[in-house]
């Protein structure tokens, strides 16, 4: 930005402590994943739907599409609502925008963040376990991790040992670190997985018919994406 002075120009810069960092993108981003860590989830439970072949990954693609959209207008109206310096040092800026938004109090967004970090709360206790309960089938961990309920046909066994997992990082670990690691992880299982993608394509292994077949570039892009958002964040 230029401004006179005494009759001249000259350059001034916003002070350091609130100059945006580029690298600094990197932290931000690993949250952003963690927000949009679910869709993945799925697919641990494709043997539940009916004609998974054709649903899921229609599924996979129109939640993941709404998502983004409805996240894109959230941000949109939060940084019209609130300047950006505000809401980068308020410690709830949704209800900020709320509140400036409504003049009402913002306990109300703080209701729905409850339940809606309640709700990703479950949908992880069931993909956790029916992750367990298909090692188990595979005879890649203890049996009784694949006993189901005779009448729900739940894996309860494998749930009770998730929501137990769960509940000992909630009590043992900060949300915000819990989150961040939470992303990492799962930015590095994202990586293995479209890694294994890779070398199964090039092996040329025949594909059954009905199978949803994956571009190999969307497999390299994948994995050059879900490493490059982890030095980002290394650097952050």
């Amino acid at each position: 930005m230029e401004v006179r002075n005494g009759g001249e120009f000259r350059r001034s810069f916003p002070p350091q402590e609130i100059r945006p960092r580029g690298w600094g993108i990197g932290g931000t981003t690993l949250l952003a994943v963690f927000a949009f860590v679910g869709f993945e989830h799925i697919v641990n439970i494709s043997e539940e739907l009916k004609d998974s072949s054709r649903t899921l990954p229609a599924a996979l693609f129109l939640t993941l599409a709404i998502t983004a959209v409805l996240y894109a207008l959230v941000v949109w109206t939060a940084v019209n609502a609130v300047p950006p310096g505000e809401l980068a040092t308020s410690s709830a800026p949704l209800a900020e925008v709320f509140e400036r938004l409504t003049g009402r109090s913002p306990h109300f967004m703080s209701a729905i963040a409850i339940v809606a970090t309640l709700t990703g709360v479950v949908v992880h206790m069931i993909m956790i376990a029916r992750v367990l309960y298909g090692l188990s089938v595979q005879g890649n961990l203890p049996a009784p991790l694949a006993q189901v309920h005779p009448v729900s046909r739940v894996p309860v066994f494998a749930t009770g040992v998730a929501v137990a997992g769960i509940l000992l990082l909630a009590v043992l670990v900060p949300l915000t670190g819990l989150a961040e690691w939470t992303a990492r992880g799962t930015l590095l299982v994202f990586a293995g997985i479209n890694l294994a993608l890779i070398r199964l394509k090039r092996r040329g292994n025949p594909v059954a018919d009905g199978v949803f077949k994956c571009p190999l570039s969307v497999a390299y892009l994948g994995l050059i994406m879900s490493i490059l958002l982890l030095i980002l964040d290394l650097l952050s």
